[in-house]
C-alpha cells in the first residue's frame, strides 16, 4: 500500500545518499587535485570555485522556483567536474608560466587571460546544450522525475562559477602562494636557529 510519508522518507534518504556522494566526489577531488599539483596548498584555489558554484545553483533553483531535489544534486555532482577542469586548466598554466621564470603577477595575468577563451567557449556550449531540458518537460521514462532541476543547477552553478572563479581563482591561488614561501623561510628560519644552538 502507498503511503505519503513513505514517500516522503525516501525522498530523504535518496537526498541524504546524495549528500554523502556529493562530499565523497569532493574529497577525491582535491587528492587527484593535490597528486597533480603535487601540493597540498594549491588545490584550496580551485576548491573556492567550486563552492561559489553551489552558490550559483541555490540562485538559479529559487529564481527559476525549483526545489532541491535527487535530480538538482546529479546536476551539482556533474558540475563539479566541469567547474574543476576549468580552475585545473587555469592553475596549471599558472604553474607552466612560473616554471618558465615568469613573475607571479605576470603569470596570473597572462595564464587568466590566455585561458579566458577556452574557459568560456566550454561554458557556453554547455550551457546551450543544457538550455532544451531547462526549459522542458522531459521526464525519465516519461513519468519520472523531470530533467529541468539538473539541468538549471548545472547551467546556474557554471554560470556563476565562471564569472567569479576567473577573479577569485587567481586571487586564491596569490595568496596560497605567499603563504606557502612565508612559511618556507619561517620553516629555513627554525633550522637555523637550531642548527646555532645544537653543538658541532
Amino acid at each position: 500500500m502507498w503511503s505519503l510519508d513513505g514517500s516522503f522518507e525516501r525522498q530523504r534518504e535518496n537526498e541524504s545518499v546524495m549528500l554523502v556522494n556529493t562530499l565523497l566526489a569532493v574529497a577525491l577531488i582535491y587528492i587527484v587535485m593535490a597528486a597533480l599539483f603535487e601540493s597540498i596548498l594549491l588545490p584550496t584555489a580551485v576548491i573556492t570555485s567550486l563552492l561559489f558554484s553551489i552558490v550559483g545553483v541555490f540562485w538559479a533553483l529559487l529564481i527559476t522556483g525549483q526545489s532541491i531535489s535527487v535530480m538538482a544534486m546529479i546536476g551539482i555532482l556533474i558540475l563539479m567536474g566541469i567547474v574543476v577542469n576549468n580552475g585545473i586548466v587555469l592553475v596549471d598554466r599558472i604553474n607552466q608560466l612560473l616554471a618558465s621564470g615568469a613573475s607571479l603577477q605576470e603569470a596570473i595575468i597572462e595564464g587568466s587571460v590566455s585561458r579566458l577563451r577556452p574557459i568560456l567557449m566550454t561554458v557556453s556550449t554547455t550551457v546551450l546544450g543544457l538550455l532544451p531540458l531547462a526549459f522542458g518537460t522531459t521526464q525519465i521514462g516519461g513519468d519520472g522525475p523531470p530533467y529541468a532541476p539538473m539541468a538549471i543547477a548545472i547551467i546556474g552553478g557554471l554560470v556563476f562559477s565562471t564569472l567569479t572563479s576567473l577573479f577569485l581563482v587567481p586571487y586564491a591561488y596569490a595568496r596560497l602562494i605567499g603563504m606557502r614561501a612565508r612559511w618556507q623561510r619561517l620553516c629555513q628560519h627554525a633550522q637555523i636557529k637550531v642548527s646555532q644552538l645544537l653543538p658541532d
